[in-house]
């Protein structure tokens, strides 16, 4: 393997496997001023009553959920083959601890436990596991000392907008789910359109930052039973011809569905899929695969002990 390759390998397994942690841990939560949230003027008449989406949280109440990312990465270089895998299971928590009249909620952020996995071809598996009482292995050591402690304290409005943030860890955001999902705030018809922008910063071969705009678009599917089905797409909107580049900002996209629970004020449910390739990321003959899932299912008794509604 030449030292070119070596070298894009290495890189590869570094970024996936902070990606995998970051994602299933932080959610991305924006440490800049609160995203503004843009509604999108209809291209045609819309029919149907509004709905109004927001969250609604209760003082003491713990909403509990499941997160599961698989990534998988297969790149070629010089008729050079390298797969790497990724896996990973997370039981999440918050904690809520206020909420003011205006119906910001303040909560803790917790992961309960863990399963996390990579696999590297040619190199032995890689596992750690929360339950178990073996030594975490280096890879995951950070990881094994966040499990059942505070991740952040975090201000949310009902809007979704992260308000405020307190905590000591170190925050990465990949792009592929946020800690919440960014609603309108105003009822809205089926078929209607909202949008947060955002700024991807991205290096290039020699090492130097390019600024790429982005947009988060979502779309109001259909309501049924009180589920909400919303389409989220990222939007590219500075035009990238760097295969390079493209090979990293494809990893900080997001294309998927959530599924909200109106009457109870709370997601239910959202899955992110990516399935990506670039040609020329290193040399002409040069070829990346990216496949990767994010799902998250929050628990159906999701508040326990909290005060009645």
């Amino acid at each position: 393997m030449n030292q070119s390759l070596s070298c894009w390998v290495a890189t590869a397994r570094l970024f996936v496997t902070a990606m995998v942690i970051a994602v299933s841990w932080s959610h991305s939560v924006r440490a800049q001023l609160p995203v503004s949230v843009q509604l999108e003027k209809p291209s045609r008449p819309l029919t149907g009553l509004a709905v109004e989406l927001k969250y609604d949280f209760v003082v003491g109440e713990e909403i509990l959920s499941k997160v599961v990312h698989l990534v998988s990465m297969d790149t070629k270089i010089e008729g050079t083959a390298e797969a790497v895998e990724t896996r990973s299971v997370s039981m999440r928590r918050w904690k809520v601890t206020a909420v003011d009249k205006q119906g910001n909620v303040t909560f803790g952020h917790y992961i309960d436990k863990a399963k996390m996995w990579q696999k590297v071809s040619g190199r032995p598996e890689v596992r750690f596991d929360s339950d178990s009482k073996e030594e975490p292995p280096e890879l995951y050591r950070k990881v094994a000392a966040t499990i059942g402690t505070s991740l952040a304290t975090i201000t949310l409005s009902p809007q979704g907008i992260v308000l405020g943030r307190e905590s000591a860890q170190p925050n990465f955001n990949p792009g592929i789910g946020e800690l919440a999902i960014p609603l309108p705030g105003r009822p809205v018809q089926v078929g209607q359109k909202w949008y947060v922008s955002d700024e991807l910063r991205i290096s290039d071969a020699e090492g130097r930052y390019k600024r790429i705009q982005t947009r988060q678009l979502y779309t109001f599917q259909k309501i049924q039973s009180g589920i909400a089905t919303i389409q989220v797409r990222t939007q590219v909107l500075t035009p990238v011809k760097d295969p390079k580049i493209r090979s990293k900002l494809i990893q900080r996209l997001q294309h998927g569905t959530i599924k909200f629970d109106v009457d109870a004020g709370r997601v239910r449910s959202r899955q992110m899929d990516l399935n990506e390739r670039v040609i020329g990321f290193n040399g002409a003959a040069s070829i990346m695969h990216y496949v990767a899932r994010f799902t998250e299912e929050w628990s159906l008794e999701g508040a326990s002990g909290g005060d009645s509604r």
